[in-house]
């Protein structure tokens, strides 16, 4: 009985973290822009900031080697609170504000900051699967509570919610590239909705869950 409750209590407030998506997950619509590309040291001119990679703060430092790390010499960090302060975001760039050169193993980069993101309502529309997925979660609580759904299914589809901050813009991203993250929220929301319609409660009773 004590693990039905459990379920049922997470279930509700899992779901209602992704209900509320457009506020837990509003990092998504604050966005810093970082993209790095290899030059010569002479060709830094006399007004762009030389920094070394090792005195930057160790958000700065990481910022700067996803960048360099990735294929395409750009990297974007998820949330106002989460940029560098050493970097200046804006939607134009000249040395000083919004462009650097840094110094990162031996080599120098130039490195250009930008503030990105766009109008809150396309977020919102990206967020829905989430909201979604939250709505039915929340179906799933009340018959994890009476026993009439599997624990397991329960369980697992608590931990389908919680993987989706996981991987989400709470953490910039760390496996799926956002319209990836979009896709697995709408599968995952039909599959849970299909299932839920497709298996009556009660059918999914175990005794282990009582």
């Amino acid at each position: 009985m004590v693990l039905r409750h459990v379920l049922a209590l997470l279930a509700v407030l899992v779901a209602l973290s992704l209900v509320g998506s457009p506020a837990t997950m509003a990092d998504w619509g604050e966005q810093a822009s970082f993209s790095v590309e290899p030059v010569e040291r002479s060709e830094v001119d006399g007004e762009t900031p030389v920094l070394r990679y090792e005195t930057l703060s160790s958000d700065a430092r990481s910022a700067v080697r996803r960048a360099v790390e990735s294929p395409d010499g750009h990297h974007v960090v998820y949330g106002s609170g989460d940029r560098p302060e050493e970097f200046f975001y804006s939607d134009y760039a000249v040395p000083g504000q919004g462009v650097y050169a840094v110094v990162y193993e031996g080599r120098h980069y130039r490195l250009t900051t930008y503030a990105a993101g766009g109008f809150p309502f396309v977020y919102w529309l990206l967020e829905l699967p989430f909201v979604a997925y939250g709505l039915v979660l929340a179906w799933v609580g009340y018959p994890a509570y009476r026993g009439e759904r599997s624990a397991r299914f329960a369980a697992l589809a608590v931990a389908t919610g919680v993987a989706f901050h996981l991987l989400g813009p709470e953490f910039d991203f760390p496996l799926l590239d956002p319209m990836q993250f979009v896709g697995l929220g709408a599968v995952a929301t039909v599959l849970l909705a299909g299932w839920l319609i497709g298996v009556p409660a009660g059918d999914g009773r175990e005794v282990d869950a009582r």
